[in-house]
This record gives C-alpha cells, structure tokens and sequence, in this order.
C-alpha cells in the first residue's frame, strides 16, 4: 500500500529543473572540452603553441575554477545562489566568445582562467540544489546526479562531430563564438525554471513539496544522529570542515578522478588523430564512440549503486579499472580499430564513481555542512582537472609521446582507489541500525 501511495507522487522536478540543469551544464563542459579540438584543428598552429602550453591552456581552466566553488555551495546551501550562477552562466559565455578572438598564448591563458573561475561555480551549487529537491530515498538522488553529470557525455557525443565540421567549414574562431551566444541562452532558462528549494517554487503541487521535505528532513535528522554534530548559525564552518577526516578522504579522491579523467580526455582527440592520421571532422565522428560509452558506463553505475549498498565499492572501482585500461591502452600500437576500441572500454570507466561519490557528502555531514564541503571537494577536483592535463602535456614534450601520461594518470586513480576503502561501510542503506553500527565511524569533530 505505501509504495502505491509513493508512485503517485507527483514529479515536477523532474521535468523543470533537470533538463535546465542537464543543458547548462551540457554547454559548459562544451565551452572547456572544446579546446581539445581547437588545439589539433588548428589553434596550437596559429598561435604557436608547444605541447606543454596547450597543456597548460587545457588545464589552466581548472586553475580558476578553484575560486568560487566553496562560495557557490555555501549560497546553494542557504537558498541564494540563483542569481550568482546566472551571472556566472552569462560570464563564462562572454569570455568563451572572446576566446575566438585571442592572439597569443597569453590572451588564450587569461580567458580560459576565466572561464574556468566562472563556471566552477556551477557544480556544486547544482548538486548542493539537488540534495535539497530529490531524496536519496529509492536512489532519487543518485539519479538525479546523474542525469546531471550525463550532459557532460551526451556533450562530449555532439562536441566532437560539432567542433570537427565547424573547424573544417570554417575555424576554430568560429566555434568559440558560437558556443559563447548559446551560453548566454542558457542563462534565460536558468532564470525562468530554476527555483532554490521546493517552497519557493510556483510550479510544483502541495503533495510533492510534503513528500520531498518530510522525506529529506528524515534523512538529514539520521545524518546528524550517526555524525553526532551540531552546527550553530549559518557562518562557513571552515574549522569542522578541515578537522572531518572525510571531508579530506573526499578531497584525495575526487583529486584524483580529475587528474585522470582530464588526463585522458583532454588528449583523446590529438590520440585519435595520431592512431588514424585523420582530419579534424573524422576525429570528431570517431570521438563519438567512447563518449557514448562513457554514458552507458555512468547509468550502468548507476544501476550499480542503486543495488550494492558499500559506497566504497561503487566510488573506488571505476577509478581502479579506468587506470588499468589507461595503462593496457599504452601496449596497442599500430592498429587503429584495436586502439580505438580500448579508448572505448577505457570511457566506460570514467564516469563510473559519480553516482555514488556525489552522494557521499550528504551521506556523512549534517546539512549546514553539506554545500561547503562540495566546494572543498570541488576545488581539490578543480587541481586535479588542472594537473592531469598539464603533467601529460609536459611528458609529451619531454618524452615525445603519450604513454607515461597514462602511467602516471593510472598511478594516481590507483592512489584514489585505495582512498576510497577508508570511508565507512554501508553508506548506502540508510535505517537505524545502519545508524547504530556506523556511529562511531562517522563521528566528526565539533
């Protein structure tokens, strides 16, 4: 009888807020993936750029992305955040734009520092939104993260086809200023669909809003009973953020997601024109293929998380196996369908810890925690987003090729993996006696 009460439940939210924050974040990771193509299609000719500058370029997005993610989840856990990240859309839009318009090396590093500033904002302001309007109850929450998270393979699906006809019909000055004016876009759906939390919104039904407080309030009050903390005010509470052992775990983690997951990405394109010795358009065809596994990867996680109730397992294992194809990868030489294929079961990994490991915060902090902490996390991911692409770069140069890249990228998903085993266990079967047992594990200074 009760599961045939909850399937009548209403679900606005489903179709207002996530297919506005499925196209923002769809356009954003366009915005700094695109740089992947420009570099091979013609950008690294005409500003005369090394391999390790354009890794640097690259990365350098990472760099600004540190600064306001702490902020964002902070304005996202107290209800204000909207109209930041609609600044922050319009910003990041105006400066893709005028990176069409760079001269040199310099102007290109200036923009894409800003870039990054801007849009780091949006991820955890959005995934801190998600915890106040989709209960981790019957895998809401997970679902929703990772429809959020899809846009950013169903973008690196269209940007390759995208970027490569653009470039070769035109040039990579173009792309970025077409990207640039359908950011701005985007920002109006922001402003018209998104509401904060389920009681500001004109949109949804009564039974709804009851049914996502009630439930969310539930599971924040069995939070803070196995945390055993108080948090007094609405100050950032920097103090019990760097003295909680899993804020840190966290960190090192979603550190090293990023050195690889960046690593890897970042250089896909210039990999694949070296193993087909193909133009830009057919690179972008080709890049298709591994961007549509990487989605199948994420829901398969997702599948996974759902059923198996040890976080760890579903956060650290992707991680592991995405290091150790980056490293099988390294032995296929010379035979471009064999290469590409292990470019595909590589992807199926990238994404894999996502589902799972953006639950983790709201699984071990109390509420007033639960924003800043994304954004800690978030700016250790953002250095990780920086340094992976930078160091393959620099081994490129040094070294003349990608394979030590790979080796040091699949050293530090090892790292992470490990990490990740010092996390609680049951995290997510979330009822009191899970509460009882793991009470002492996931006590946090005051």
């Amino acid at each position: 009888m009760r599961q045939a009460v909850e399937k009548k439940i209403p679900k606005a939210r489903w179709f207002y807020l996530l297919p506005v924050f499925f196209l923002v974040n769809f356009f954003g990771f366009m915005d700094r993936q695109v740089i992947a193509f420009a570099l091979p299609g013609g950008m690294m000719e005409d500003l005369a750029l090394s391999a390790t500058i354009a890794g640097f370029a690259s990365g350098i997005f990472a760099a600004g992305a540190l600064f306001l993610q702490v902020p964002a989840g902070q304005l996202a856990q107290k209800g204000k955040v909207k109209s930041f990240i609609t600044f922050s859309i319009i910003a990041w839009s105006v400066f893709s734009l005028l990176t069409g318009f760079v001269q040199n090396e310099w102007q290109l590093l200036i923009f894409r520092f800003l870039l990054g500033l801007f849009e780091g904002a949006l991820s955890p302001a959005v995934v801190t939104l998600i915890t106040f309007w989709f209960p981790d109850k019957n895998g809401e929450r997970t679902k929703a993260t990772s429809v959020f998270f899809t846009a950013i393979s169903v973008s690196g699906i269209l940007t390759g086809p995208l970027a490569g006809m653009i470039i070769e019909f035109s040039d990579w000055r173009t792309l970025y200023a077409i990207l640039g004016i359908v950011g701005i876009l985007t920002a109006v759906l922001w402003i018209i669909f998104v509401a904060e939390r389920p009681d500001t919104a004109k949109w949804i039904s009564k039974e709804e809003r009851d049914y996502i407080i009630t439930t969310i309030n539930r599971e924040r009050a069995m939070v803070e009973i196995m945390s055993n903390t108080k948090v007094k005010g609405d100050k950032l509470q920097l103090g019990l953020l760097f003295r909680n052992k899993y804020v840190w775990i966290l960190c090192i983690v979603g550190f090293s997601v990023n050195v690889g997951q960046f690593g890897f990405s970042m250089w896909m394109p210039m990999m694949i024109q070296n193993i087909t010795k193909s133009g830009m358009s057919s690179v972008g065809w080709i890049s298709v293929l591994p961007n549509l596994v990487t989605v199948i990867g994420l829901w398969t996680w997702t599948y996974l998380t759902s059923k198996v109730k040890d976080r760890r397992l579903t956060t650290g294992t992707p991680l592991l196996l995405l290091g150790f194809f980056l490293v099988i990868g390294t032995f296929i030489t010379g035979n471009a369908f064999i290469g590409i294929g292990m470019m595909c079961l590589t992807a199926f990994f990238i994404q894999g810890h996502m589902p799972s490991f953006y639950s983790l915060p709201s699984l071990l902090l109390v509420k007033e925690l639960d924003g800043p902490a994304r954004g800690l996390i978030g700016v250790a991911m953002g250095l990780g987003a920086f340094i992976g692409p930078y160091i393959v770069g620099l081994l490129i140069s040094l070294l003349g090729s990608t394979v030590s890249g790979m080796y040091f990228l699949a050293l530090v998903l090892a790292g992470g993996f490990l990490v990740s085993f010092l996390l609680p266990k049951n995290l997510g079967d979330m009822n009191p006696s899970v509460g009882k047992e793991n009470n002492l594990n996931i006590n946090v200074s005051k």
